[in-house]
């Protein structure tokens, strides 16, 4: 398998990529600059909105580490997920975005999204990232030209921690342990993205993820 990685020199997309070459999993390295750069594979060093088919036309999956993590950094209308799917449209390789909490539902009933609920508190520039997220996640559902995957953290993503290697998958639901925890670290959250990967994450699906404890 070869994957391309939006953002293969950022904190999470260096981990992608160490973990994917872990695996067997070759690489592509998509970049706006030559700094930070790990890894063995190919580079590309463009601005994510000049990204042509030829820099990706060998990758079964393309990463968007980019779209929903940093954006804050575009607006609605840029984000580098546009640009992606444009440009693979109508063609085999496929996507997987790395999204948010606040477009999964909150229960199973499938009423309301956990941005909406009033158990999750959120400030005014955190609710307005999220509010982004879920208007960005909205339009790509509309998407059905590229077969597009989403994986989503739970409510809490630690930056951090090492992560404890037992992760549990659900659907579009906010995953949610028996004593009420729902969170995961930025390391099993990496090896989430790799396991789907392997796994082959359904099209047009959103799928979330959460640490176990041990």
């Amino acid at each position: 398998m070869r994957i391309a990685i939006l953002g293969a020199n950022s904190p999470i997309g260096r981990k992608v990529v160490l973990k994917a070459e872990e695996h067997g999993i070759s690489t592509v390295l998509c970049v706006p600059s030559f700094t930070d750069i790990i890894g063995n594979g190919r580079i590309v060093i463009k601005n994510y909105s000049e990204l042509s088919f030829n820099d990706l036309k060998d990758c079964h999956y393309v990463i968007d580490t980019e779209s929903f993590f940093n954006i804050s950094k575009y607006s609605s209308e840029d984000l580098p997920l546009w640009h992606l799917i444009e440009t693979l449209k109508d063609t085999d390789t496929k996507v997987l975005v790395f999204g948010s909490s606040a477009f999964l539902y909150s229960g199973d009933d499938r009423r309301k999204m956990v941005i909406d609920t009033e158990d999750v508190i959120l400030d005014d520039t955190q609710n307005k990232i999220d509010r982004l997220c879920v208007n960005a996640y909205k339009r790509l559902c509309q998407c059905s030209n590229v077969k597009w995957s989403v994986l989503c953290p739970p409510l809490l993503l630690d930056m951090h921690a090492y992560g404890s290697g037992k992760i549990e998958f659900s659907n579009d639901v906010l995953p949610v342990g028996l004593n009420g925890d729902s969170y995961i670290s930025i390391s099993d959250f990496v090896t989430a993205s790799v396991e789907l990967l392997k796994l082959g994450p359904k099209p047009f699906k959103c799928v979330s993820v959460r640490a176990e404890k041990s």
